[in-house]
């Protein structure tokens, strides 16, 4: 039995559904004709919202407000009848959106910051981790990637302390899917010429992670003069600047593929072998890229992505906008795939701190966002190239020894001869263009 066979089989197993269907299912549907690709997306959004207004209590009470009928729209832009929803909607009053048997579909504890900087919780139902994760194993299949049987390196993440051992399970998955961590939360040439050498002796064709991690690595490899051929870099979680997928490409010898997910409201979208825009995933959330007053944008137009959860019914998420822009484009895509696309997205940028002592911070993998009970928002901002602030919006539960293990992180993190301060403020104004970035760097 092969890796990906064995990643299909378990997880049948625990969670009773077949992974290997919605795979199949999804190398299908990339090639329907719009008028199927509607049908589909509208039975999904009817089936949500009959099933919110039976079981969500905030949902019930806003369709009765309103006068809005789930068993009487009649196409998909009856949707819009409803307002856009936004984290601090939920944070208000958390459990409304809870279905009354959440439990039943094995909700997933997830914590995101996004693009927002607000800490924020949710939960995703375990089938819709599933659907979403056949989207993955078709995008990396673009890029000539063979889930199971291809080495992955992964540049993302890390333990956020030393001491913090993997569990049994995450090993497991680890192994299952065949990945080679390299962490980024801190990097310095000493570690990124560990990973060069290691990208080698593993015989790695293929890299997915942050683009400042990536591109980082491609730095240190220019300054070195070296090259690594590979067959393709996947690039997710931050935008992808021109620049750096220049440098990438050029150290690595292949092409990037771009990715866009969003865990809070399951929105996708991927690159494909023509990079030429994003598809959008047509099976785990209906996505809007509307203006300012919530009307869908035309082609080539910037506006805020607002999605639709299709398969999350412990904890449904509808209208919901997480803090993401992005260009749209009604162009079809040479690659003859008809899933609707984007050109872009635009919201989605993390500054890398690069500090005096030589490390390179990557704020994304700094957990804040899992402090949603304590912190209200925050920050991260390098003002001097030895001094980062944190900016926090605390909560009435956050007391001093939050405070200490905010410093004791963070000092782990930045390393020796780095100044931290913590700075607590009631808020945290957004930028002129309407884009909150959580991580800023004012020295580079």
């Amino acid at each position: 039995m092969n890796k990906k066979d064995l990643a299909f089989y378990f997880i049948g197993k625990k969670y009773n559904f077949d992974i290997r269907s919605y795979y199949s299912f999804v190398l299908e549907n990339q090639y329907w004709d719009n008028e199927k690709i509607q049908e589909f997306q509208f039975e999904r959004i009817k089936n949500i919202l009959n099933h919110a207004q039976d079981n969500v209590p905030h949902y019930n009470d806003l369709f009765s407000k309103i006068g809005f009928k789930p068993n009487y729209i009649s196409d998909i832009d009856d949707l819009k009848k409803l307002p856009i929803l936004r984290k601090g909607d939920i944070n208000k009053d958390f459990n409304s959106f809870l279905s009354k048997d959440f439990k039943q579909y094995n909700p997933v504890d997830r914590y995101t910051g996004g693009t927002t900087g607000s800490a924020f919780h949710l939960y995703n139902d375990m089938n819709s981790w599933a659907v979403n994760w056949a989207t993955k194993i078709r995008t990396f299949s673009w890029g000539g990637y063979n889930f199971g049987t291809d080495r992955l390196g992964v540049m993302a993440g890390g333990s956020l302390l030393p001491t913090k051992k993997m569990s049994p399970k995450s090993m497991l998955w680890r192994y299952i899917n065949n990945y080679y961590s390299m962490p980024i939360t801190q990097m310095n040439d000493d570690l990124l010429d560990v990973y060069v050498k290691n990208i080698i002796k593993q015989k790695l064709k293929f890299l997915r992670g942050y683009p400042s991690a990536i591109y980082t690595l491609a730095l240190f490899m220019n300054e070195k003069g070296i090259t690594i051929p590979l067959n393709a870099i996947f690039t997710t979680a931050e935008m992808l600047h021109e620049h750096q997928r220049q440098l990438i490409e050029e150290r690595f010898n292949c092409k990037c593929f771009d990715q866009y997910g969003c865990a809070d409201g399951m929105g996708g979208a991927n690159e494909c072998n023509h990079h030429n825009g994003l598809h959008v995933n047509i099976e785990t959330s209906y996505m809007e890229i509307v203006d300012a007053n919530g009307n869908e944008v035309g082609n080539n137009e910037e506006g805020e992505v607002v999605l639709t959860s299709f398969n999350d019914k412990a904890m449904p998420l509808i209208r919901y906008a997480p803090g993401d822009y992005a260009i749209k484009s009604t162009e079809s895509c040479s690659c003859g795939r008809t899933l609707p696309r984007i050109k872009k997205i635009i919201g989605r940028t993390s500054d890398l701190i690069m500090l005096s002592n030589g490390i390179k911070l990557n704020g994304l993998s700094i957990p804040f966002e899992a402090w949603s009970d304590k912190i209200e928002r925050f920050q991260i901002v390098q003002t001097r190239e030895d001094t980062v602030e944190v900016v926090l919006i605390k909560k009435e539960g956050f007391n001093e020894r939050d405070e200490k293990q905010v410093m004791e992180m963070m000092s782990y993190n930045c390393g020796k001869g780095i100044n931290i301060k913590v700075n607590y403020v009631n808020d945290i104004p957004l930028p002129k263009s309407g884009k909150f970035r959580y991580v800023i760097s004012l020295v580079n």
